[in-house]
């Protein structure tokens, strides 16, 4: 089976399956609550597509990642990879075709926040309210690479874990905690921006990136997409070299 189909068949199974199905739902139900909250009860300053899309992009991402968490550890777990293992060579494609479905899965929930966070803005902005739509090509690629990176991160946790509950709270420990200590402690306020996913999710969605931001960005998705992905993969084939756990 090709790469394109197992992630189809993936992306079903992320429809069929309850615990995915109610993480799709609940991504999308606290999007729009989020997003028609700033919108009609915010302040005036908030009712820009920038601000609108910020909050809900950030809600998205919240419960977004924990599908990919999930796609990767209920074939992936410490259960089910002893019938996985044995064919090594077996396993890139099928990670591949995985990662690639919650690449799908991030552009679709980046899609839906950018289109609720339009028809907010669109209702609750006067018409007169000028920068409401300031940076708006910005912000739509912004929102895609800030769900990809949640996502994608997610499935790192995912690959290297191999246990849903394990990676779910790192996926939120490891980044929140990383946030607050670079924050708290003065000699690594300089290192927030450039290690902590949270700092670079405003940076993004504000619509106004220079060379800085763009490196923070690509040093994050290092560290949290291509790194932690590598390693579990590196993990992944040891385990199913040496026959398992």
């Amino acid at each position: 089976m090709t790469i394109g189909r197992t992630a189809v068949l993936e992306l079903r199974r992320s429809a069929t399956s309850r615990a995915r199905r109610w993480l799709l739902v609940a991504s999308g139900v606290v999007g729009l609550l989020t997003a028609g909250l700033v919108a009609f009860t915010g302040p005036a300053q908030d009712q820009t597509f920038a601000m609108i899309s910020f909050y809900t992009q950030s809600a998205i991402s919240l419960p977004l990642p924990f599908v990919s968490v999930l796609i990767m550890t209920q074939e992936f777990g410490r259960r089910a990879m002893s019938v996985t293992v044995g064919s090594s060579s077996s396993l890139d494609p099928i990670i591949a075709a995985k990662l690639l479905a919650s690449a799908i899965i991030a552009v679709t929930g980046a899609g839906y926040g950018v289109l609720i966070s339009l028809v907010a803005t669109s209702a609750a902005a006067p018409a007169a309210n000028e920068g409401r739509w300031d940076a708006i090509g910005m912000i739509i690629l912004g929102s895609v690479l800030v769900q990809l990176i949640a996502q994608l991160s997610g499935a790192g946790w995912g690959l290297l874990l191999r246990s849903s509950a394990l990676a779910i709270a790192a996926d939120v420990v490891v980044p929140l905690g990383l946030w607050i200590i670079t924050g708290a402690i003065p000699a690594l306020q300089g290192l927030q921006a450039w290690l902590a996913p949270f700092s670079s999710v405003r940076n993004l969605l504000s619509g106004h990136m220079d060379a800085e931001r763009w490196a923070q960005v690509g040093v994050i998705a290092l560290v949290w997409v291509v790194a932690l992905n590598a390693a579990g993969i590196l993990r992944l084939h040891r385990l199913s070299q040496s026959g398992g756990d």
